[in-house]
């Protein structure tokens, strides 16, 4: 009866983030019991050999960072040792929206990640080719368009909406796709742009990045 009862609160405390009318395609909390490490895949930047980690802490998961290391070193020259990725298996089609309750611990870089294909690192490890991020900071909002030829990496700064976000707060960030527009809503702010690279199916995901970020529960639903 306990563990039902433990399985029903933890169903319950996912379908907080998502919308009630929603048609749910995953939705899960990263509370120990709340989520399958087996529904994702664990993603390296090819940025850097450092193939991240999460930490399962009570009732959330936070990126790997090094044990000792100053807020400015995780920021500065230990910001590579700091990233921590994964997206689903399955990929999700059409129009969707993603989102995701996380928080940042000093300034930066809690995201959601969109991601059309997977590649391999020269060990075999999963590795982002073309792929968005939809991050927050402390200064609001950044989507980030990586892409990747001739078998380097390279990004531009697609969108960006300037405004004071806190560390060490819960903020739900929702990402929604429909058509070539991305909308971006967080702490009661909406932003859109046209992204005409937006492919059809993707897979969805976070990363922590930048700093000790948190992560407490996700949700994919269709229109």
């Amino acid at each position: 009866m306990q563990r039902r009862q433990a399985a029903l609160a933890l169903l319950l405390l996912a379908s907080a983030f998502l919308p009630s009318s929603a048609a749910p395609l995953y939705q899960c909390t990263f509370a120990k019991d709340g989520w399958n490490p087996a529904d994702w895949i664990l993603v390296k930047s090819s940025r850097w050999d450092h193939f991240g980690k999460w930490v399962q802490r009570d009732g959330y998961v936070e990126n790997e960072t090094p044990a000792g290391a100053t807020a400015q070193d995780l920021l500065g020259k230990l910001a590579p040792q700091t990233y921590t990725s994964m997206v689903l298996g399955k990929k999700v089609s059409g129009n969707v929206t993603v989102r995701s309750t996380m928080e940042f611990d000093d300034r930066m870089a809690p995201l959601i990640v969109l991601a059309p294909e997977l590649g391999k690192s020269a060990d075999g490890k999963p590795e982002y080719r073309e792929h968005w991020e939809i991050v927050i900071f402390d200064e609001g909002v950044n989507v980030w368009h990586h892409v990747f030829a001739d078998g380097k990496p390279s990004w531009r700064k697609a969108a960006y909406w300037t405004f004071e976000l806190k560390p060490k707060t819960k903020y739900t960030l929702e990402v929604a796709k429909k058509g070539k527009q991305l909308s971006v809503t967080v702490d009661g702010r909406t932003m859109g742009y046209l992204e005409e690279s937006l492919p059809e199916d993707f897979h969805v995901g976070i990363t922590g990045c930048e700093g000790v970020n948190r992560f407490h529960g996700f949700g994919v639903q269709s229109p």
